[in-house]
């Protein structure tokens, strides 16, 4: 029997579970996107409607099935995704710098809202479809679980 696979690309990732354990490893995307030219995103994989997705650990030969519902964050490095939203200091869309709290676990970052203008509060952004927000921090893009999302406060003073 033929066995039929969809092409992968596999990204460098490090994942932060809901419980509080950390994997390092790499996590496979499409390909082919079906909105743009080149590779699915992670943001756009990670919000795709599939719970479980296979995630291989540095040092494993095979890989383990996690539940997105189980991701608190993951975040892959500001290289791998070279024409993700937000990378591009000329592009349409705007830019709010943001903390970001999971109960007691704080991130900081920048999230690009490519919304219609008058939707271009970070409440807007924070409201729309999907599983996961995205904010780059300069290093990584985190990919935030917004259901475990406890609080955000917009421009936060460093």
């Amino acid at each position: 029997m033929v066995e039929l696979k969809v092409p992968t690309v596999a990204l460098p990732a490090e994942i932060l579970g809901t419980d509080g354990r950390r994997f390092v490893g790499r996590i496979f995307v499409p390909a082919t996107a079906s909105r743009h030219t080149g590779s699915m995103r992670a943001e756009e994989w990670m919000d795709d409607p599939a719970s479980f997705f296979p995630f291989l650990a540095d040092g494993t030969s095979s890989p383990v099935i996690l539940n997105k519902r189980h991701v608190l964050v993951l975040s892959v490095p500001f290289d791998a995704e070279r024409d993700a939203p937000g990378k591009e200091e000329d592009e349409a869309g705007a830019r709010r710098r943001v903390r970001v709290w999971c109960d007691e676990r704080e991130f900081e970052g920048t999230i690009h809202i490519d919304m219609p203008e008058n939707q271009s509060r970070v409440l807007d952004y924070l409201n729309r479809p999907g599983r996961f927000i995205g904010v780059w921090d300069g290093q990584r893009h985190l990919l935030i679980q917004r259901d475990r999302i406890t609080r955000v406060q917009e421009n936060p003073e460093g």
